[in-house]
This record gives structure tokens, C-alpha cells and sequence, in this order.
């Protein structure tokens, strides 16, 4: 029986135990580059995986209720437009126009890619949010 790759489902002849984000997979030669490659002695054949609980390290955080006006005034007083910032975290011009007027709010993703590129802060604590 061939066995397959478990990332894209393409038979294997000599799988390799790669880690992917803290999980052990056998992959093919072309996936295998995705994670870090493992030695036999860390893939632990024969013996139950250890199930480890995922846990957030920090506390959960929310977006500033007044993201919009700190967006649209730090990318004025930097002298950027836009398509500019837009183009420094690749996204289109018009999803930084729906931010800076309170139609968008973005994801934790995104607030942290506008807030490393207008060195701002955009995330605040959600038991500091609860107390407002």
C-alpha cells in the first residue's frame, strides 16, 4: 500500500518526518520544505504523541475603539498616502480608506501589520476595554 503525503496527498515512496507549527507529518521531498526536518529519534515511532494544550502566552486583545483616527492621522503626519501604506502592507488602497473611516475594522492580523509600519498601538487589553 503507497503510502501519501500528508500535506498534499501525492504518493510517497520514502516519506520524511517534518515538523509543521508543532505537528509531526510525513511529507514528500517537495513539501518537506515547509517545516523543519526531524531525526528519527524525534519523530517518536512506537510511542503515543504527547497532546499538548494550546494556550494564548499573552492576553487577549481588542482593537483601540478609536483605530480609525489614529490610522488616518499617523499616516499624515508620516507623509504617506494610501496606495503607500497600502503598498507597505500589501493591501489595497481602498481597505486603508475603509479603515481610516470606520467602515472596515481590521483583524488582529492586520492591526499589527498597520501598527509595526506606523509604529503606532492598536491593540488594547480586553479586561482594560471592559473597565471603559
Amino acid at each position: 500500500m503507497p503510502l501519501s503525503c500528508e500535506v498534499c496527498g501525492a504518493e510517497v515512496r520514502f516519506p520524511v518526518a517534518v515538523e509543521i507549527d508543532g505537528a509531526v507529518l510525513n511529507v514528500c521531498n517537495s513539501c518537506a520544505r515547509m517545516g523543519r526536518k526531524l531525526k528519527k529519534a524525534e519523530t517518536g515511532k512506537g510511542t503515543p504523541r504527547e497532546v499538548r494544550q494550546v494556550t494564548s502566552p499573552e492576553p487577549e486583545f481588542d482593537i483601540d475603539p478609536e483605530y480609525s483616527s489614529k490610522v488616518r492621522t499617523t499616516r499624515e503626519k508620516l507623509g504617506l498616502s494610501q496606495e503607500q501604506l497600502g503598498k507597505m502592507i500589501n493591501v489595497k488602497p481602498s481597505v486603508i480608506s475603509h479603515i481610516e473611516t470606520g467602515r472596515l475594522k481590521p483583524d488582529l492580523i492586520l492591526a499589527r501589520k498597520l501598527m509595526h509600519a506606523l509604529k503606532i498601538n492598536l491593540l488594547i487589553p480586553v479586561n482594560e476595554l471592559e473597565e471603559r
